[in-house]
């Protein structure tokens, strides 16, 4: 009985040992996965850094930068419509740039929205290093530096796009808004890499990150989804299923045959449209208060 004691025992601490090590190597691989697979920055401009290449008017444009509590600088723009009746803060995608997303810009200026669009920290002419802590803490950085300039009888409103309605999802949690916008957004990051990855397990390494779904169920807000039809990303079913679980005011607009990076290409009108009703909705209570 003692000989098959101390042998136990003399098993249990290499086991322990070797339990934390797999432990950690999971953790470890967990985490770079999460940063290579989410974050693909660049330093350089889709065409340039006027904004004027990507059809906004420079009379339209104000270059700002913004300093986060941990000391990096985020390098953004703030885009004023002619006869605006809302501001936005706009968190981009995983890729490249604002650049990237910049073309979007005209068509939220013709909604009659403001827009704040920034990078985070790695992004562009950002300083620091993406993770997903970081880019979270950027955009509350950003929704309170756009509380700061925007003017204040306007709604604001918090759009993300794709990776960028994830990051939102988890700042209107922490930064109040009068609506939420979401573009090409998937439910959650365990379930989007379910769908990527159909054959590998790979959303062992996502973890419970980035739970837009579960942000949605809580909302209190309107919402509007945007969505291409044929999104060959995120499936057109997680928008579906974001808007179903809103118990707010909510919309939902579909573009036909839409891929994941075409919708304002494809059907502009239809989505400058869709956010401008959406928009004068929620003016309408303040409207008729001030009528009052």
């Amino acid at each position: 009985m003692r000989r098959r004691t101390k042998q136990s025992r003399s098993l249990t601490l290499p086991l322990a040992l070797g339990s934390l090590a797999l432990g950690v190597a999971f953790d470890v691989a967990r985490r770079a996965y999460r940063n290579s697979q989410l974050f693909c920055p660049s330093p350089d401009p889709v065409k340039s850094w006027d904004p004027r290449d990507y059809g906004i008017p420079a009379r339209a444009v104000e270059e700002h930068w913004m300093e986060t509590p941990d000391d990096e600088r985020l390098y953004a723009w703030y885009c004023r419509s002619r006869h605006p009746i809302a501001s936005l803060l706009f968190c981009h995608g995983n890729t490249g740039n604002i650049t990237v997303s910049a073309d979007i810009i005209p068509h939220l200026l013709d909604a009659g929205v403001n827009v704040l669009i920034f990078d985070y920290r790695g992004f562009g002419k950002s300083t620091g290093r993406a993770s997903i802590t970081g880019v979270v803490e950027d955009s509350l950085t950003a929704a309170q530096f756009h509380d700061s300039i925007r003017p204040a009888a306007l709604p604001s409103i918090l759009y993300g796009y794709s990776l960028g309605g994830a990051v939102a999802g988890q700042v209107i949690t922490r930064h109040p808004f009068d609506a939420l916008i979401l573009q090409s957004t998937f439910t959650s990051l365990t379930a989007i890499t379910r769908t990527l990855y159909r054959r590998v397990p790979m959303h062992l390494l996502a973890g419970k990150l980035f739970d837009t779904l579960a942000t949605v169920k809580r909302l209190d807000v309107p919402l509007l989804v945007l969505h291409g039809g044929s999104d060959e990303v995120v499936p057109c079913s997680m928008a579906h299923e974001l808007f179903d679980a809103c118990p707010a005011q909510k919309q939902i607009h579909v573009v036909a045959g839409g891929l994941h990076k075409d919708l304002y290409i494809r059907d502009c009108d239809s989505l400058v449209w869709a956010v401008n009703q959406f928009v004068m909705e929620l003016r309408q209570p303040a409207l008729r208060a001030q009528s009052l």
